[in-house]
């Protein structure tokens, strides 16, 4: 791996602001990491290190919001070209299954939920463009 594409993959790591980053090629391997430092009293930084979906509930509906933790291309099919999706609506999914996967310059970033429950609705499609923070999923939590 040449030095440019490392320059690149450093800058796409600030620019998508993300949490970690794995690349392997060949016999290299390279492994990007940021810390947080969080001060008493403030609220944790958005990025999350374990590539989940960033979740808030949504008042007003009870249903929680799986949010898209950074930029890219989002896939809900498991293979290209495949009938299966990770998850679909009404399915039931448990605290860390993978929902889907985000592609930013040909680097995948599984995407994961925090929660266990139902999935109620998918709002985007497989191979959509997504935003760092857009809806990507609701899901009703067990016991709601």
């Amino acid at each position: 791996m040449d030095i440019d594409k490392i320059k690149e993959l450093v800058k796409l790591f600030k620019e998508e602001e993300l949490t970690k980053l794995k690349v392997e090629e060949g016999d290299v391997k390279i492994h990007i990491e940021k810390s947080e430092v969080i001060q008493s009293g403030a609220p944790p930084a958005a990025g999350r290190e374990d590539g989940g979906a960033a979740e808030e509930a949504s008042s007003a509906s009870g249903l929680t919001e799986i949010k898209a933790p950074q930029v890219g291309t989002f896939y809900l099919q498991k293979e290209e070209g495949s009938d299966e999706n990770f998850v679909n609506a009404g399915d039931s999914v448990e605290a860390g299954d993978q929902i889907g996967i985000i592609e930013a310059m040909k680097v995948f970033n599984d995407v994961t939920t925090d929660h266990s429950g139902v999935i109620e609705e998918i709002l985007v499609e497989n191979g959509d463009a997504v935003e760092f923070d857009q809806v990507l999923m609701t899901l009703r939590k067990e016991g709601e």
